[in-house]
Parts: structure tokens; sequence; C-alpha cells
């Protein structure tokens, strides 16, 4: 006869017990879906500033999932980064010197960095490390697919007391 180990519900914290992890699962659901809904498309102006008030690093990839390399530029103290965002990948890129995918289209007449990144890439937020540097949060809504650098990402909640967060956000 087997016997299930018993948990004493006076060691458990408010957020381990079943219905707290059951609510952390419908938090992360709606705390993803929000994310996604109001992530801008790089190809029109963003509406919300992100301004970043510390120097920092940000790391701009070259395309999909980061498969040929990426760039960095230097932030500085009050750059609003979805605007810097949206310029380097507004700017056009010589289609001579580079085998890279475009997403939008194959003639490579006038192809511009975006186009590199997936189908519709949006920006669904930012990651900051511990040194400063600066990572986008990428959502592509014709991929249903939601990545950072060269890794894919997923919302990470945690419980303040109150209720459920993001962290890092």
């Amino acid at each position: 006869m087997k016997t299930e180990p018993v948990v004493d519900p006076a060691l458990l914290l408010p957020e381990d017990s079943p219905q707290a992890q059951k609510e952390k699962k419908g938090a992360s659901q709606t705390i993803t879906d929000l994310r996604r809904a109001l992530a801008w498309e790089l190809a029109r102006w963003p509406l919300t500033k992100h301004v970043h008030w510390d120097l920092g690093r940000i790391h701009l990839p070259r395309s999909y999932l980061s498969r040929d390399g990426e760039d960095t530029r230097t932030v500085y103290p009050g750059t609003d980064l979805n605007q810097l965002v949206h310029q380097y990948y507004l700017e056009e890129i010589d289609t001579k010197t580079n085998n890279w995918i475009n997403y939008v289209h194959m003639d490579k007449v006038v192809a511009k960095r975006h186009e590199y990144l997936g189908p519709s890439p949006r920006v669904a937020g930012y990651f900051i490390d511990v040194d400063g540097d600066i990572y986008i949060k990428w959502w592509d809504s014709y991929l249903s697919d939601q990545w950072m650098g060269t890794q894919k990402w997923k919302v990470e909640i945690a419980w303040n007391g109150e209720k459920w967060v993001e962290k890092n956000a």
C-alpha cells in the first residue's frame, strides 16, 4: 500500500497553494496577452515612450532570432528606446552585401532592417540585465512567436504580497 507524503498546510506559503498556482497560471496568460496586445509594429511610429534613465547598451538583432548577429548601440540617459529602435529598423540596408532572409519581399530593390526580423515584428518590451544591457522582447503576430536575442521568452511573474506582477517589467 502506497502512501502519499502529507504536506502540512501551515508550511505552505500563500503563493504555493494549489489555488494560488491556478491563479498564477491565469495571471501569466493575462499578462502575456496584454503584452502582445500592446506590442507596437516596427513599421509604424510608436505611440508610447519608453525612456531609459541610465547609461547602457541596446542589442539590435539583424535578423530573426539573431541568426545573422546583432548590432549594439550606446544608450544615453534620457533616450527614448522606442524611437531609437524605430529609427534604427527603418534604415535601408544594402541588399548586395548580405544573404539574409527578407520576410517581406524577395525582390531586393529597397530593403529596410525590420524586414529581416520576421513577417510582422513587434516590440513587446525590453529586458535589462544586471550589466545594463538592453534586449528587445519581440512578438511576431504572423508567426505567433515571441523571442529575444537568440532565444524564446515568456512572461515571468512573482507574487508581490498583494497580486501577481511581471518580473523585470
